[in-house]
């Protein structure tokens, strides 16, 4: 009678084997880890709603990554008068919040949209109709206002032009607000969205004060990239937002009361 012997050491290795493949899940494949490209991107100090938190949330915020979900953004901010240089000064791949066309930026369609009002206390004795009026009165801007808000504002604040001596530029938005609280003889000029948020967080009232309609319903602003590529890939994205009602969703989400959007020109 024959027997056919196999070593013990091979009927073991062949257990194991068996033993690995049986407890494998059937749907197990391997997977490739894929990682996103990392972008600088220059933004704002905190504007709420606009940019809140150091940059890691608000509307502008959420749009940018809803726009690029494809990339991990790192979000550096920076004053409005640097946002303009961030790209061309290679600081940054990406800069948001646009409005002089540069060398070396493609610039995307309008991304966002701030609706500026002068505003005045109720209670104060100033007359203020028209952007002439403005002269009278210490005017609180932010940076680069004067290039921003029509010729007539331009004429009278830019540097040189008659009444600059009344027109302060202040870098931090909440400042600028806790400026206009603490004077009893200025006119702020800003986006009423940003306003309403920093003076409700002050502890201040809404009804202490008058909104005055002299600008154009909104400034808009746009993105600039370093790319010509990414800059029309962000451009469809856009559009898309756009479409599907996303944007508005934002817009609501955070209270931001225009009366239009830059989706209203797509």
């Amino acid at each position: 009678m024959k027997f056919s012997i196999i070593p013990t050491f091979l009927i073991a290795s062949l257990g194991a084997a068996l033993l690995t493949i049986g407890c494998a899940p059937a749907d197990q494949t391997p997977q490739a880890t894929v990682d996103k490209k990392s972008l600088t991107v220059a933004i704002s100090p905190d504007i709420p709603p606009y940019v809140l938190d150091k940059a890691t949330s608000g509307l502008e915020v959420e749009l940018l990554r809803a726009a690029l979900p494809d990339y991990e953004l790192n979000f550096v901010q920076m004053p409005y008068e640097a946002l303009e240089k961030a790209v061309p000064e290679k600081q940054a791949a990406i800069s948001v919040g646009i409005r002089q066309e540069n060398d070396n930026e493609f610039d995307s369609h309008d991304f966002i949209a701030f609706s500026n009002v002068a505003i005045v206390k109720k209670g104060a004795e100033m007359q203020v109709a028209s952007v002439s009026d403005l002269g009278k009165y210490e005017v609180l801007t932010w940076q680069n206002a004067y290039t921003e808000l029509g010729d007539q504002f331009n004429a009278k604040f830019a540097p040189g032009g008659p009444d600059h001596a009344n027109y302060k530029e202040v870098a931090d938005q909440k400042e600028q607000v806790e400026q206009f609280w603490k004077s009893d003889n200025a006119v702020i000029v800003i986006d009423r969205n940003i306003f309403d948020h920093f003076s409700k967080s002050l502890g201040h009232s809404l009804d202490a004060v008058r909104n005055i309609e002299l600008f154009p319903g909104v400034t808009s602003f746009k993105v600039g990239f370093a790319e010509e590529s990414l800059r029309d890939k962000f451009n469809d994205r856009l559009i898309e937002l756009c479409g599907s009602g996303e944007y508005q969703k934002l817009l609501h989400k955070y209270q931001v009361h225009l009366p239009e959007t830059p989706c209203d020109a797509k």
